[in-house]
């Protein structure tokens, strides 16, 4: 009987470890930030801009920062989940940590600091107005700490860019908005 127990619970301890391989093996570029986003190296996002007409999603964490765990653990625990998933198909989306992170200054506004999400047109330009409009420190302006932060910036740059975005409501699924006019070139 002792045998059979032991068995079990080795058993479900392999298939848990097992699960969480098969994830990062499925989309090594997801690194905890959601599998079911199509992300992209960051060497491939510019080119992938141009020929989809998208802007850039821009996320740069590092593996050992305690503040990028959080935001990491918030997202797989949150309802933005869904949200996320939804506006990112009209992203390009890229999630860079440690070495992979671009090294041009244009890419630290205001400090190396992490993580930062950036946005950029088409051609890798910061988008320099869409920072954090609840940012709890001025001079952290691109640092995000909650997924409806990071949601209410995406929405932002999608409207700046005339694209119909979904209607998000806390419960409700998501729901297409009404065309409001001509889309801008990215």
């Amino acid at each position: 009987m002792r045998s059979l127990l032991l068995l079990a619970l080795v058993s479900a301890t392999a298939y848990a470890s097992f699960d969480k391989i098969k994830d990062s093996i499925q989309n090594p570029l997801a690194r905890g930030f959601g599998d079911d986003i199509a992300w992209v190296k960051w060497e491939d996002a510019i080119e992938t801009a141009l020929d989809t007409n998208k802007p850039i999603f821009l996320l740069i964490h590092k593996s050992w920062c305690h503040a990028c765990k959080a935001l990491k653990k918030t997202f797989q625990q949150s309802n933005a989940k869904k949200a996320f998933k939804k506006l990112s198909e009209h992203f390009v989306m890229v999630n860079t940590e440690d070495d992979d992170e671009p090294f041009e200054e244009e890419y630290r506004p205001d400090g190396k600091y992490i993580p930062r999400l950036l946005f950029l047109d088409k051609n890798g330009d910061l988008l320099q107005e869409f920072k954090n409009k609840k940012a709890e420190y001025k001079n952290y302006a691109y640092y995000y700490s909650s997924p409806a932060d990071i949601l209410n910036s995406m929405k932002d740059v999608l409207k700046h860019f005339g694209v119909d975005i979904p209607e998000i409501k806390r419960g409700d699924k998501l729901k297409p908005k009404k065309p409001e006019g001509k889309k801008k070139e990215l």
